[in-house]
């Protein structure tokens, strides 16, 4: 979300707005944060109602408001009641493409990181770590709340991708697929819904286990699913096809590699298919999505994006044949890079 633009349009205005881009982007996810797209889903709603409604004071509420209506995020009336918009609906809860989630981690994790990245460029360490003490995902382990943020998060900006893969690759031969370091399930139950005869394991951290499972009986795959608790740095269960979805990129290679071998180590000899779902850099830098998630891997994970051909190289390390990789249109910036065992 940017600001609106200078009226001169010149360059030094253009980037004095650019430089107070970070207070729409705040605003924003304060008000995810604070659920206060589902408060006005239903219509008019005034500042008095949605403080009592948020716990928070008029005033102040009005001022985080007030850069959203802005932009166009929230509506005002003639009466200074609030209106949803085409943006705030996506923010909504119940929404079928909600990103609240994906903003609720931004608020409360994301956007901390960038406190202080002189520590990753001094260090080579992770600013996440500095800031909160712990890795990333021990900071997950240990704060259940952030930890149910993060992966609903993940469900809720993956959903589109896992959208993309499922319609533009063909599962009715892929035989059983196992979704490595799958979450909730989102990928599998895409191409499930979309290939009838098709059957899936989800294999993610024990902690992940009960919510997958009820992810994937509440869409109805529960025969057709298993969710095994596991380590990828340990081992891997055994497939036709594996998946690794926005996995390899929260590693450096040398842990990268290790996942790729114990993924090797499951399949077959010239039979093994893997598909890698991630965002590939582009030769030159450009403002897409890859990008900027290398910039928030570097400071949060130690890990990084990497091009189709370092993610070749990695692969032809581990064992595996580099076949091609596909982007996805209706997921931009995304890309599965396609692997059968040698």
């Amino acid at each position: 979300m940017s600001t609106i633009p200078s009226p001169s349009g010149t360059p030094v205005d253009q980037l004095i707005q650019e430089s107070w881009g970070f207070v729409t982007d705040r605003a924003l996810q304060t008000a995810a944060e604070l659920g206060i797209p589902d408060l006005v889903a239903g219509g008019p709603v005034g500042l008095d109602e949605l403080a009592r409604a948020t716990d928070t004071l008029p005033q102040p509420l009005l001022r985080v408001l007030r850069p959203l209506v802005a932009v166009g995020a929230l509506g005002l009336d003639g009466r200074g009641r609030y209106l949803p918009t085409a943006t705030s609906a996506l923010l909504e809860s119940d929404h079928p493409d909600t990103l609240r989630p994906w903003f609720r981690l931004m608020y409360r994790v994301t956007f901390r990181m960038f406190d202080d990245p002189m520590v990753t460029l001094r260090t080579g360490r992770p600013a996440f770590e500095e800031r909160f003490g712990n890795t990333y995902f021990g900071h997950m382990a240990a704060h259940p709340e952030d930890n149910e943020v993060f992966h609903t998060a993940m469900a809720s900006f993956t959903r589109r991708t896992a959208r993309a893969v499922a319609t533009a690759h063909d599962f009715g031969d892929a035989g059983h697929l196992v979704d490595v370091g799958g979450g909730l399930g989102t990928l599998v139950t895409e191409i499930l819904t979309r290939t009838p005869g098709a059957s899936a394991t989800v294999f993610d951290l024990p902690h992940m286990a009960d919510p997958a499972r009820e992810a994937l009986a509440a869409a109805g795959l529960a025969d057709r699913t298993e969710v095994v608790p596991g380590d990828f740095f340990t081992a891997v269960p055994a497939a036709d096809t594996l998946l690794l979805s926005w996995i390899l990129h929260d590693w450096d290679d040398e842990r990268s590699l290790a996942i790729l071998r114990n993924c090797r180590a499951a399949q077959e000899e010239g039979k093994g298919r893997l598909l890698i779902v991630e965002a590939v850099l582009p030769e030159r830098p450009t403002t897409d999505l890859a990008t900027a998630l290398d910039l928030v891997m570097l400071l949060g994970l130690g890990g990084r994006e990497r091009s189709e051909v370092e993610y070749a190289a990695l692969l032809d390390e581990a064992g595996y044949r580099h076949l091609r990789t596909v982007p996805l249109p209706a997921a931009p910036g995304m890309h599965v890079v396609e692997a059968r065992t040698r």
